[in-house]
């Protein structure tokens, strides 16, 4: 695959998922007769998407790319134990037993990084952007263009790249170059941007499908962006999230009708500036950020409570009876008590927020 094409599918996967998500949100606001976003609102989250993508491309360019990255990791497993390197790339059988296991191997990496390192109280500055958004759908801010995204990615790239060469040592195999391996790079960006859509999230049999290989589906990640349950950490596999114990069912019915977001006031503004600097009340209003958000006071009404489901969101009868599930539109929330929740390294309310 040449590096154009390769570029061509990373960019164009969620690109079609965010025009996907765009299209199943405007048909589903026709459905339920909801009212529509302003034109300053749809503007202001247009230039919220630009500024994160930006940063994204940033972070990205502040690191060495793949290939080089996999070249450096070759050249130094060579020199430190007297190897010579193959000038050939790894194809064929072999190319294909490499992709699924470090598929799932670097499904482990992915879960040691998200649950222990983005999800701890010191680190969750750099991942508070992408919990942010009380809708879950790509044409959020923060769910397809994720700014602070190479924090956590370069790592996990880095031990994966270096597991795949302790495998072909293990199995007696030359230090081939591993450029081929693009092909797992395009199969997890596409389960990363797929775990997030609400246009897949409407289907069941695709989540049924998706679980016979351990794969993320839509209507598992979506309990991980719940305020109050903590699970689900694999991005696209829950293998590791079985195994260790974090697995969250979405056909539960206690699983059922939690709302999403953060537990406590926080805008777009709030998480690039680790909650120093926030949007203020007037601009709040202006670009009805309370839709996308969790303000106060509006923080104290949705803790613990569900919307309304939209189409898809209802597990099948057979698992849950009657039982309402997380949905990707905030405004249908309705009020009740609020009990102070600490989860994602957050501080209970009434505490100082948004600090870290």
């Amino acid at each position: 695959m040449t590096t154009r094409a390769f570029l061509l599918l990373f960019f164009g996967i969620p690109t079609a998922f965010v025009l996907l998500d765009g299209w199943e949100l405007h048909r589903t606001r026709r459905r339920r007769e909801a009212p529509a976003l302003s034109p300053e609102a749809i503007t202001f989250l247009v230039v919220v998407l630009v500024l994160y993508t930006v940063i994204q491309f940033g972070g990205y360019a502040l690191v060495p790319s793949v290939d080089h990255l996999a070249s450096g990791v070759r050249d130094t497993v060579a020199k430190g134990l007297g190897l010579q390197v193959s000038a050939e790339s790894i194809r064929g059988t072999w190319l294909a037993i490499l992709t699924v296991v470090l598929f799932y191997g670097s499904g482990l990496w992915d879960y040691l990084m998200h649950r222990f390192f983005s999800h701890s109280p010191r680190f969750f500055f750099t991942h508070e952007y992408h919990h942010l958004p009380s809708q879950v759908n790509l044409t959020m801010p923060g769910m397809a263009a994720r700014p602070f995204a190479v924090i956590a990615t370069f790592p996990a790239t880095v031990a994966t790249l270096v597991s795949a060469y302790a495998l072909l040592l293990v199995f007696g195999l030359p230090l081939w170059d591993l450029s081929a391996l693009k092909g797992l790079l395009l199969i997890q960006a596409l389960l990363l941007t797929a775990t997030h859509s609400c246009f897949l999230r409407r289907w069941w049999w695709l989540h049924r499908t998706m679980n016979w290989l351990a794969l993320t589906t839509p209507q598992e990640h979506l309990l991980h962006h719940t305020v109050d349950l903590e699970g689900n950490y694999g991005n696209f596999t829950v293998l590791w999230d079985r195994l260790f114990g974090t697995y969250l069912d979405p056909t539960l019915e206690r699983h059922q009708g939690h709302a999403l977001g953060l537990p406590y006031d926080q805008d777009f503004l709030g998480t690039l500036t680790l909650g120093r600097l926030k949007l203020p009340d007037s601009l709040r209003r202006r670009y009805q950020v309370d839709r996308f958000c969790n303000l106060d006071p509006a923080v104290e009404a949705t803790a613990g409570v569900a919307p309304e489901p939209a189409s898809g969101d209802v597990p099948p009868p057979v698992a849950v009876s009657g039982a309402l599930t997380c949905t990707m539109l905030h405004d249908a929330l309705a009020p009740t008590e609020a009990q102070p929740v600490g989860r994602r390294g957050a501080p209970a309310r009434g505490q100082s927020k948004g600090r870290f």
